[in-house]
């Protein structure tokens, strides 16, 4: 088109011009005919080619079927400077020899190479998404054979988190997934454990009472007031051990609700939990004191407030001259940063036997009068909140317990 246009100069058709424009359409493989504005047939290739010598129109016919070509042809406005000049009207010529193979070679190639390269690339998105797929449902998979586990009743499990240095939604999935077989794990223990010494503890007591009832109802006891003594007595003991099993219930149910950290200051907390207890020490004469720097952490109040209290108590039952000590301290650098609280007493302390024993639930002293839970349910939360405990006690100079969190 623009050659043909270029063959209008000075407001009229340069002739020669206009016959190497449409020349060069067919050496292109078009037909081609031009109208002036007025629609008068100007030129067209079957002039072009009429005019051809023999050498080349030999050359073109054995490139192209000449002079005409095939189907409708399609026109478009020729303008120059704005105005329109005339029409070109072009359509394809059929090309002959090797033209037409190469072609259709050229476009075999193409829909082949179009089709290999779909085929790798499907084929390699394929085996992405299965590894991809593998990958992701991996962890899953590890969580839904250790349910399995679970459900014939296999609380040994523990699920590994997958990523070590950052935590996503699956890491977060596992950590509660083993929070909640820790949790079935001890429910499951609690049962055991206590039906066993509910049966044993409750025994003795109603052994006694049957007997004593018996020998009242046969006349062989006469002494009938320090018979129902004895009965009471027996009876103080099903209810203290009925109160133990309240206190180790409400101990586990804090275990299961595992709560959220939060944010306190160490020394606040540790007083406010220590005056609550300093009248009952103060009153069997003994002094309480609380010591430690200022100090922010990051804990679960609720069961360090079950932890201290305890502790505070078992030393207050067990001190008959001198005192407690509770104090705190920061352990540790950088990642491994944490903090401890001792609670140290000057009581009657205890031997190596009895060191072993002492977190046994029901488990009590020559000397102990409690419930033989106190203990236990310290040490049970204070390894559920990431506390490693230690006892250092010397018999007849006193007791320290520390817990590093």
């Amino acid at each position: 088109m623009a050659s043909v246009e270029g063959s209008y100069q000075d407001g009229a058709w340069n002739m020669q011009l206009l016959t190497d424009a449409l020349h060069w359409g067919m050496m292109l493989g078009l037909e081609t005919h031009v109208l002036d504005q007025s629609g008068i047939d100007l030129l067209s290739s079957t002039d072009v080619y009429a005019e051809m010598n023999s050498t080349m129109r030999s050359r073109m016919k054995s490139l192209l079927k000449l002079p005409h070509g095939e189907g409708e042809f399609t026109w478009y406005p020729l303008y120059v400077e704005g105005q329109e000049i005339g029409e070109l009207h072009v359509r394809p010529l059929e090309k002959l020899g090797l033209i037409p193979g190469r072609q259709e070679m050229f476009r075999k190639r193409g829909r082949e190479f179009l089709l290999i390269s779909f085929l790798i690339a499907g084929g390699g998105a394929l085996f992405l998404s299965l590894l991809i797929t593998n990958y992701l449902s991996k962890p899953i998979r590890r969580l839904t054979d250790s349910a399995e586990m679970i459900a014939r009743g296999d609380f040994s499990v523990h699920v590994q988190p997958v990523h070590r240095k950052y935590r996503d939604e699956i890491d977060r999935l596992t950590e509660a997934f083993n929070y909640m077989v820790e949790a079935l794990r001890r429910e499951d223990a609690l049962r055991k454990h206590l039906t066993s010494n509910v049966a044993h503890e409750l025994r003795t007591p109603l052994t006694v009472i049957k007997g004593s009832l018996e020998a009242m109802e046969d006349g062989i006891l006469s002494d009938s007031p320090a018979a129902i003594r004895s009965i009471s007595a027996e009876i103080e003991r099903i209810i203290s051990l009925i109160e133990g099993i309240e206190d180790i219930t409400s101990a586990e149910a804090s275990f299961f609700r595992k709560g959220t950290r939060e944010e306190l200051n160490l020394r606040e907390f540790v007083e406010t939990v220590a005056e609550g207890m300093r009248s009952i020490i103060v009153e069997k004469n003994l002094y309480l004191n609380v010591e430690g720097p200022p100090l922010t952490v990051k804990t679960y109040p609720d069961k360090l407030h079950i932890i201290v209290k305890n502790l505070l108590s078992n030393s207050y039952k067990f001190t008959d001259a001198g005192g407690i000590t509770v104090r705190w301290d920061r352990t540790g650098r950088g990642p491994d940063e944490g903090f401890s609280i001792t609670v140290e007493d000057t009581g009657r302390g205890m031997d190596q036997a009895e060191l072993s024993l002492i977190f046994d639930r029901f488990y009590k002293g020559d000397h102990s009068d409690g419930k033989g839970l106190g203990l236990a349910i310290v040490k049970e939360l204070s390894e559920v909140i990431g506390g490693k405990m230690q006892v250092d006690s010397v018999q007849g100079r006193g007791t320290k317990f520390t817990i590093s969190f």
